[in-house]
């Protein structure tokens, strides 16, 4: 059952009139326009979705705000604490991160939408600066907040494109931990280690916290569906940009991740096979999209050992736990 969505902003709520069937693209009028969708793909994580739901109604805006969560499947009684929060669509199955969002972009009509994630919680004032900078840059396809960890620390998530040197140097990798200066992690993570007070261009940012103009989505077909979770978000930075648009951060707009919290601070073996399987993804669409191009098939090897050693570490791990 799809559920009503509150209409937040300008100090009050309004419902539209409820749906049912399958989600379709709504118009709500030249009356009652919706300036940002807040899209929140959730999956086995009621309470987290809640509270970032509730943040939303309790932080305000001046702009129109629709909230419309995505629900992949859960069995935690996600729809049920959600009635009367915000709309949400029941999918039935856990399509994954990229087909869910584009489900909510397609049962959407509003000028903006953010692509929001449910351990997120909003800072007041970030909505209204988010429309606002895409408002005022019309080349801007995606803008991004100051994505912060709960203790206010930089999540370091607006990067440069990957490079296979991302794999040794990446956002969490053990070199760049130790040595944050080396120069392979200070090209791929675009403010390493430091805050900025204006908007600056990155190539890509994480799709935990993403604003996206309309017209961009429109132009760049969402995200690509084959990515089931991982690597979506830098992938579609790249085809936005081919198709002109600027990806932009706005550190005016803060919001907190608890970065993992929708997977109990855990990395699955599934998790783990999304991940390298959205890095050989991400490489063949933009690297080696010919089927003969060796470099296809040489990354493909070395991500598959990646994912496999990383396993058996992880697995490692747990069984010295459980002796312990």
């Amino acid at each position: 059952m799809a559920l009503t969505p509150p209409l937040l902003g300008v100090g009050a709520r309004e419902r539209g009139t409820p749906e049912a069937g399958a989600p379709e693209r709504r118009s709500l009028g030249a009356a009652t326009p919706v300036d940002l969708a807040v899209v929140i793909v959730s999956y086995q994580c009621r309470d987290l979705v809640v509270a970032c739901v509730e943040r939303l109604a309790s932080i305000g805006a001046d702009c129109r705000v629709e909230v419309v969560v995505v629900d992949n499947g859960s069995t935690d009684g996600t729809a049920a604490a959600l009635e009367g929060r915000c709309r949400v669509i029941p999918l039935g199955y856990n399509s994954g991160f990229s087909t869910a969002n584009n489900v909510g972009f397609a049962a959407t009509d509003s000028r903006h939408v953010l692509v929001l994630n449910p351990d997120t919680l909003v800072d007041r004032g970030a909505l209204d600066a988010l429309v606002a900078f895409l408002d005022s840059h019309p080349n801007a396809g995606v803008v991004a907040p100051d994505l912060v960890n709960p203790d206010g620390s930089d999540q370091r998530t607006a990067r440069a494109f990957p490079s296979p040197t991302v794999a040794l140097f990446g956002r969490r990798s053990p070199l760049s931990r130790w040595f944050p200066n080396n120069r392979f992690s200070k090209r791929y993570l675009v403010v390493p280690g430091r805050r900025c007070d204006q908007p600056f261009r990155a190539d890509w940012v994480s799709g935990a916290a993403m604003a996206l103009r309309r017209a961009a989505i429109d132009a760049s077909g969402g995200f690509d569906e084959d990515f089931f979770m991982f690597w979506e978000d830098a992938d579609w930075c790249r085809r936005l940009g081919k198709v002109g648009y600027e990806v932009w951060c706005e550190p005016a707009a803060r919001v907190v991740h608890d970065e993992g919290g929708t997977r109990a601070k855990g990395f699955s073996a599934r998790l783990n096979r999304s991940f390298h399987t959205g890095a050989y993804l991400y490489w063949r669409n933009h690297h080696a999209p010919q089927p003969w191009n060796p470099l296809r098939w040489m990354a493909a090897v070395a991500l598959g050992v990646r994912a496999a050693v990383l396993m058996g570490v992880h697995g490692l791990s747990i069984r010295r736990s459980s002796d312990a």
